[in-house]
C-alpha cells in the first residue's frame, strides 16, 4: 500500500506560478506516494472581482473539471463561504480558525472520502490551511516556509496568529532562504534550510521553437518572468529600460501593481500570463534573464528566487537587484546595486552570452535533489 501525503498549498495545481510544493507533490507521486494537492480556497465573494482568470481556473479544479495528469495525483479547490483576508470582518479570528467548517462540500468529508483522512505525512505552505492540522490524522507534519509572510501588505493579524501556531503545532520546519534562519530560531529543534531548485528535465526537454509573440521584438532581448506585485522594482526597471535603448525588455506575468508608466518606452514589451509548459521556448530565444526586484521591500529579504535557476537551466546569463540573500547562493549571476550599475551589468552579460556554465549550476539545484534532502530529513 503506498505511502499518503496531503499537501495544503497556496497555489492553485496548474498556476502559471509553479513554485515548490508543486514539484514536490510531483516528486513524492514520482517516488511511489499517492498526493491530494489541496489549495487555497475561493468563496463567492470572489466572483465580485473584476479580473476572474485565476478564479475560474480555479473553479474548473472545484467543479472536477480540471485533473493533475498524474494517476496517483488528486487535486481540489476548497470552496468556502467565507475565507480569510486582510478586509473587515474576513480578517476576523474566527474566520481563519473556521473557514474549513464553512465550506460546501465540507473539506474534511471531502479529503476523509479521498482517501486522506489519515496520511503519514501533512504538508502545510500555506497559513490559511492552518486549520487542517487539527482536523487530519498524520504521522508527521510539515511546514515549509518561503517568506516572513508579515511582509506582505495583505496578511491580516489573523493569519499571522495561524501562521505562528502552525510553526508550533508542526513536527518539521523546512526554510527556503538562509536569511529565515533568525526568523525562525526560536523553533531550532526541528528547522532545516532546504533552498528552491529547478526541474532540469522541464526546461532541458520542452520545445524550444521561437514564440510567435517574440518574433517581431527587435533582439537581444532581456526577460521577466514570473510575479508582477508588489516586491517588484517598477521604479527600478523603468530607470534601466531609459538608459538601454539597445535592449529590449520583455515581461511576462500578470501585473498586480500598476506598472503604467513604462508603456511609453518603444522597448518595453508586456507579454501577459504565459502557461508554464511553454516558458522554456520564451527563454531558450531571449538573450539574458533579469530580476528586478525592489531590495527595500520586506519580502525581498529573504527570497530565494526559483526564476534564476529556471534562467540558468536554458542557459541564460542573469542579471538581478543585489540582495543578501540572492549574494547567498553564489551563482554565476551579475548583482546590482542601481539602474545604472544594472544597465552596465547587462550589456557585460550580453557580451559574454549563453554558456553552459549556467547550466551546470542549475544541474547542482534541482528539485530531485532538494527532495533527497527532505526525504533524509524525513527518515530520521
Amino acid at each position: 500500500m503506498n505511502k499518503k501525503i496531503l499537501f495544503a498549498a497556496s497555489n492553485y495545481w496548474n498556476s502559471i506560478y509553479q513554485v515548490g510544493s508543486h514539484h514536490y507533490a510531483k516528486l513524492f507521486a514520482q517516488n511511489g506516494w499517492d498526493v491530494l494537492f489541496i489549495s487555497d480556497p475561493i468563496s463567492p465573494f470572489h466572483f465580485l472581482m473584476r479580473d476572474k482568470t485565476q478564479l475560474y481556473e480555479r473553479y474548473d479544479i472545484y467543479k472536477g473539471k480540471v485533473k493533475s495528469k498524474y494517476e496517483n495525483i488528486k487535486i481540489y479547490v476548497p470552496m468556502a463561504f467565507a475565507t480569510p483576508n486582510e478586509k473587515p470582518v474576513f480578517n476576523a479570528n474566527f474566520i481563519a480558525r473556521n473557514w474549513v467548517r464553512m465550506t460546501f462540500p465540507n473539506l474534511v468529508s471531502h479529503i476523509k472520502k479521498e482517501g486522506f483522512g489519515k496520511v503519514d505525512i501533512l504538508w502545510f505552505d500555506s497559513v490559511l490551511q492552518a486549520p487542517l492540522i487539527n482536523e487530519i490524522h498524520y504521522k508527521k507534519s510539515i511546514l515549509r516556509v518561503a517568506d516572513k509572510i508579515e511582509g506582505f501588505k495583505k496578511i491580516s493579524k489573523s493569519l499571522i496568529n495561524q501562521d505562528k501556531f502552525l510553526k508550533e503545532k508542526t513536527d518539521i520546519i523546512i526554510y527556503s532562504a538562509k536569511l529565515l534562519e533568525e526568523y525562525l530560531k526560536s523553533y531550532d529543534s526541528k528547522v532545516y534550510y532546504v533552498p528552491n531548485g529547478v526541474d532540469m528535465s522541464h526546461f532541458l526537454n520542452s520545445s524550444k521553437d521561437f514564440p510567435f509573440d517574440l518574433k517581431n521584438i527587435p533582439k537581444p532581448i532581456a526577460i521577466y518572468i514570473g510575479a508582477i506585485d508588489e516586491w517588484f522594482g517598477v521604479g527600478f526597471l523603468y530607470e534601466v529600460i531609459s538608459i538601454c535603448k539597445d535592449i529590449s525588455f520583455v515581461l511576462i506575468g500578470e501585473p498586480k501593481q500598476d506598472i503604467s508608466k513604462l508603456t511609453c518606452l518603444p522597448n518595453y514589451y508586456l507579454l501577459g500570463r504565459k502557461k508554464y509548459d511553454v516558458i522554456p521556448g520564451y527563454l531558450y530565444n531571449s538573450d539574458v534573464g533579469i530580476i528586478t526586484f525592489d531590495v527595500t521591500h520586506p519580502v525581498v529579504k529573504t527570497v530565494n528566487p526559483i526564476k534564476l535557476y529556471e534562467y540558468m537551466a536554458c542557459g541564460l546569463p542573469v542579471v538581478a537587484t543585489s540582495w543578501e540573500e540572492i549574494k547567498s547562493i553564489k551563482s554565476p549571476a551579475l548583482l546590482a546595486k542601481n539602474p545604472v550599475e544594472f544597465s552596465e551589468k547587462l550589456h557585460e552579460a550580453l557580451k559574454k552570452g549563453k554558456s553552459k556554465t549556467y547550466v551546470d549550476f542549475a544541474k547542482k539545484n534541482t528539485w530531485d535533489k532538494r527532495f533527497e534532502e527532505i526525504m533524509r530529513i524525513y527518515d530520521n
